[in-house]
């Protein structure tokens, strides 16, 4: 799956889902024991910010163990003091009042920056995404777009929709801040007493956060995560291949995604 780490990467930072409503495939009727299966389950528990669904549904029981006491291994090793301070200071930041205002004050000059040059990089990154892509003409499956209409689309959108106004930027500021109180950390050695389970649903808060940022900038990334569809599945053994859609500007991006069998559960494959 060459391409696909890459189309959900820039599915999620670079895309939204025009209007389309979520919640197309119920996943009670989805089956992690087939490559299908698994792959969509696991789009929809990221849409639910369910990290720790989406670990268990990747991994053996005894594969979960040793994450569990690989990270228990790690929380024994503390910050250095450095770290702590950094930690503390940003944690000193997000509970003042007007720490939304402080924020956007910090990132202000830079966002003008960019602005100014976005047109110009926008067609930068359009023509390196085509590339590694492969941005040509051909479709994967006949519900599918070409790359090259995705990524001329998705640079569109973004030229035509402004997603670093001042109001979009500060929104997302707000939705960071909102997310980082929400934790409820008042030291770094809040975060480094946390046993496991609860360090994955704080990295599912933290997740639903990031993804309510984007949000504010017109990315639905929930949408399109739930708008996942697959087809043409071909299993040899163990190894299985499919080809997995996502709503993207009203295009459809598709990619082929090598999944793999590893302790009797099908996952997505990196390696390939």
């Amino acid at each position: 799956m060459r391409n696909t780490l890459l189309l959900l990467t820039t599915a999620f930072l670079l895309t939204a889902c025009g209007g389309d409503e979520p919640g197309q495939v119920d996943v009670s009727d989805l089956d992690k024991n087939t490559p299908d299966g698994a792959f969509l389950l696991t789009m929809h528990t990221l849409a639910d910010s369910d990290i720790k669904s989406a670990i268990q549904n990747s991994l053996s029981e005894d594969k979960y163990q040793e994450l569990v006491s690989e990270f228990e291994s790690q929380q024994q090793q503390p910050m250095d003091e450095q770290q702590k301070v950094q930690f503390n200071q940003a944690l000193q930041m997000l509970n003042q009042d007007n720490a939304e205002e402080q924020i956007y004050n910090l990132i202000a000059p830079q966002l003008t920056q960019i602005r100014a040059f976005m047109p110009m990089m926008l067609m930068g990154a359009k023509d390196q995404i085509g590339q590694q892509l492969g941005a040509t003409d051909t479709a994967l499956a006949p519900r599918c777009n070409s790359n090259a209409e995705v990524v001329d689309n998705t640079v569109t959108w973004i030229m035509d929709n402004d997603i670093l106004q001042e109001d979009k930027v500060k929104n997302s500021v707000a939705e960071l801040v909102a997310t980082g109180r929400g934790l409820n950390l008042s030291s770094a050695d809040d975060l480094q007493n946390l046993d496991f389970n609860e360090a994955l649903e704080m990295g599912g808060e933290v997740f639903a956060g990031f993804k309510n940022a984007l949000n504010a900038h017109g990315i639905d990334v929930n949408g399109i995560l739930r708008s996942a569809k697959t087809s043409d599945v071909s299993i040899d053994g163990d190894q299985a291949t499919l080809i997995a859609s996502f709503d993207v500007f009203g295009k459809t991006a598709c990619s082929e995604v090598t999944m793999a069998k590893r302790d009797g559960l099908w996952v997505i494959n990196p390696k390939s």
